[in-house]
C-alpha cells in the first residue's frame, strides 16, 4: 500500500519550517520525487498534478514570507530570509521536475 503524498512530504515540511540550508531541503525533495516517480511510473498526469500542487503551495508560502520580511523587525529578517531561500530552492527543484515530466 502506498503512502499518501502528505506523508511523503512531512519530512520536507519539517525541514522547510526549520530553515535548513537550501541544498538540504532540495535533496529531501529529490527523495520525495523519486518516491512519487516510482509510485506513479505509469501515471504521469497524476505526478504532474502532485508537482503542480506542491509548486502552488511553495509559491504561496514564498509570497507570504516576502510580506513577512517586509514587515519584520531587523532581528527577524535573517531567519526569514534563510527560510525563504530554502523554500525558493525547493520550488526551483519542483519546477525542474515539472519540466522533466
Amino acid at each position: 500500500m502506498s503512502r499518501s503524498p502528505a506523508a511523503d512530504l512531512a519530512p520536507l515540511i519539517k525541514l522547510l519550517q526549520a530553515g535548513v540550508p537550501p541544498a538540504r531541503a532540495a535533496a529531501e525533495f529529490s527523495r520525495v520525487l523519486a518516491i512519487w516517480t516510482a509510485e506513479l511510473k505509469d501515471d504521469g498526469e497524476q505526478l504532474q498534478e502532485r508537482l503542480s500542487g506542491l509548486a502552488e503551495q511553495m509559491t504561496t508560502g514564498i509570497e507570504e514570507m516576502h510580506e513577512g520580511i517586509a514587515e519584520a523587525s531587523d532581528k527577524g529578517k535573517p531567519t526569514l530570509r534563510r527560510i525563504l531561500a530554502t523554500h525558493e530552492a525547493v520550488l526551483d527543484e519542483v519546477r525542474k521536475a515539472q519540466g522533466a515530466g
